[in-house]
């Protein structure tokens, strides 16, 4: 996509003095514009904390609780934490350390005690192997008529070179581990010895793929009927395309659902969510949600501060500084009441009464706001104004958290592989990633092994038996 030009190569020329003092003054409001792109960073945009320069990161470890001056670790007074003794299964060895005999003086025989005093535990990992099974296939002419008759392979033999768990570990490498092809392929190398190609890498995270498909469609069905769901998106690069896709993300309680759109736009949005979705959305503040009810489209509240943020920053200071400086103070204040209600030091009457109080003094603080004189900041006070109610769905629908936090998280894995991996090359590629990662971030909100409930589809797939209800979806 090509930049558009912010300024012609020539200056137009001016005629007289007024044309000159308002050629000036737009000068001087993108001087401004470009001063406060300067000081962007995470703690007052949408940036991400890793894009932030040396000195704003040095600045924001300034802001946090300075330390104590105590030594690093555990405290006087601090409760212990102790691994426990593993119980010894049928392959692990036990050595009985006996005591030697008594002192050479004394030259008695020791009778040991009937249990150990101490019991000392190893861990060590097993030495790396693959299991590798050969079918050989035969083929024979019947006696009788003649006809040529071929082996087939045992029901459960996997088609591929790579069996159930070997698939399961290779795309767990990807999707939970973050690993690129090529790294998958130089571990698999070092740590067992055996060589395979990137194409057939790639060829096997295709076909797992297909088989998370079903679990994919479910966790789809099953989080767009969700009462409160989280959602985010972020870009996704097809290698050779100009054209940047979206990497669209949703989360609910105890699922995660994620997918690769072209656009980033209302129709995009309204095939993720569902165009008759009925719960609480929780979303920051782009315009693509804008056709959710009001009542039941919650902003990210921390997004609203953040941009606040950059107003009260602006270079300019005056009237527009002090505006931001008190919206920031105000906003501030939602959340610290916010915490003091959930950890029960305020009850709910206290509890909206405040919220009722703060609710008012935001409404008229963004109202002045759209009176300062940088026209960038007034816009995006009227802006927060017309989507008011958006901020506050959270006072008539309990456990509505204020931010979105939550889809944050979660999207973090699909940013950390495409800051490593780059983007994909095929269909294939954001299919596998899409559907390997939504199946991930949901093992890891309900406490699940993702390779155990990876193999285990892979494994009835494989074997042409039921599919596999992982997650309790499919029956709902």
């Amino acid at each position: 996509m090509k930049k558009k030009k912010q300024f012609e190569n020539e200056p137009p020329s001016i005629d007289n003095i007024n044309e000159a003092n308002l050629f000036i003054r737009e000068l001087w409001q993108k001087l401004r514009e470009y001063e406060d792109r300067l000081t962007m960073s995470s703690r007052n945009s949408s940036k991400s904390p890793s894009s932030d320069s040396p000195a704003d990161k040095a600045e924001r470890k300034k802001l946090k609780t300075p330390r104590s001056g105590n030594k690093v670790g555990a405290q006087p007074g601090h409760t212990g934490h102790k691994r426990p003794l593993a119980a010894l299964g049928e392959t692990d060895e036990k050595i009985v350390c006996l005591p030697d005999a008594c002192s050479p003086d004394c030259g008695g025989e020791v009778t040991p005690n009937s249990s150990p005093s101490y019991r000392h535990q190893v861990f060590e990992l097993p030495e790396p192997k693959l299991d590798i099974t050969e079918y050989q296939l035969f083929h024979g002419r019947c006696l009788q008529c003649n006809s040529v008759s071929k082996g087939a392979l045992p029901k459960g033999a996997s088609a591929g070179q790579m069996g159930p768990r070997l698939l399961s570990y290779v795309a767990v490498l990807s999707g939970l581990y973050h690993l690129s092809v090529r790294k998958i392929q130089r571990l698999l190398q070092d740590q067992y010895g055996t060589h395979f190609s990137t194409g057939l890498i790639s060829e096997a995270q295709g076909r797992v793929s297909s088989m998370l498909t079903p679990t994919h469609q479910a966790l789809h069905q099953y989080i767009k009927q969700a009462p409160l769901v989280h959602i985010d998106e972020t870009t996704h690069n097809r290698n050779g395309e100009e054209h940047t896709r979206w990497f669209w993300l949703m989360s609910a309680k105890d699922v995660v659902f994620q997918q690769v759109k072209y656009f980033r736009n209302k129709d995009a949005a309204k095939s993720i969510l569902g165009e008759q979705t009925q719960g609480v959305v929780v979303s920051d503040q782009c315009p693509s949600y804008h056709w959710i009810e009001p009542e039941r489209h919650q902003f990210c509240l921390a997004h609203i501060e953040r941009n606040l943020q950059q107003m009260a920053d602006y270079s300019g200071k005056g009237l527009t500084e002090h505006i931001g400086n008190r919206l920031v103070l105000l906003f501030k204040s939602v959340f610290r009441t916010q915490h003091r209600y959930e950890a029960a030091e305020l009850d709910e009457v206290n509890w909206r009464r405040r919220m009722h109080r703060l609710r008012s003094s935001i409404t008229d603080w963004l109202e002045r706001g759209t009176k300062v004189p940088a026209s960038r900041y007034a816009g995006r006070c009227r802006y927060i104004l017309k989507y008011e109610i958006g901020l506050w769905v959270f006072l008539n629908h309990p456990g509505t958290p204020l931010t979105n936090n939550e889809a944050e998280r979660c999207l973090r894995g699909s940013v950390i592989m495409r800051k490593i991996c780059y983007g994909t090359s095929s269909d294939r590629g954001e299919k596998f990633r899409s559907r390997l990662l939504s199946v991930v971030e949901t093992c890891k909100k309900r406490k699940l092994s993702p390779i155990t409930v990876v193999s285990k589809i892979i494994t009835a797939v494989v074997g042409k038996c039921e599919y596999p209800d992982v997650f309790g979806l499919m029956s709902t």
